[in-house]
């Protein structure tokens, strides 16, 4: 890193000044998307979210519901949006509140709410390969759920 960054200085400058003197470095944004979770519907990929991007990306997942149903929900890695998977989340509950992705091997519950955060990140393949390149979820409640939520994933890109 380089030094003596004042007050003063441009922008510009004090960006550059930031930067590893090999000018190596690629810095790249942590990207926010939020689906709103669609109450009425039971069939897999109910709720899903496909990586817009052309890379491979690191992501996180929460959902959260602000009023409750009585159902159960499941959350997986799948291909282009469709189908059923419960690798991220099987069987979670839906109580209101912010529920994350639990770092177990085997059954996930989504029952923890906020203050839980276990810092799970996963892979999804580049958008438009067809091939673990998105999240999927479902739930159980009735198709007059009352449960009203939506999934948030933070991620980052990874590939070039």
């Amino acid at each position: 890193m380089r030094v003596n960054i004042k007050l003063n200085d441009p922008t510009p400058v004090i960006v550059q000044a930031m930067t590893p003197a090999s000018g190596s470095a690629n810095y790249r944004a942590m990207s926010v998307a939020r689906v709103a979770m669609n109450a009425t519907s039971q069939a897999d990929a109910g709720f899903s979210w496909i990586n817009p991007e052309a890379s491979t990306i690191a992501a996180q997942v929460h959902i959260t519901f602000t009023t409750g149903g009585t159902g159960t929900m499941d959350l997986g890695i799948s291909d282009d949006g469709t189908g059923s998977s419960d690798g991220l989340i099987n069987g979670g509950t839906l109580t209101q509140g912010v529920h994350y992705v639990q770092e177990i091997l085997g059954t996930v519950a989504a029952s923890a709410i906020k203050g839980g955060e276990d810092k799970l990140w996963f892979l999804l393949g580049p958008g438009g390969t067809g091939t673990n390149n998105s999240i999927v979820g479902k739930h159980t409640d009735t198709v007059t759920s009352t449960a009203i939520g939506a999934m948030t994933v933070a991620y980052y890109i990874v590939g070039t």
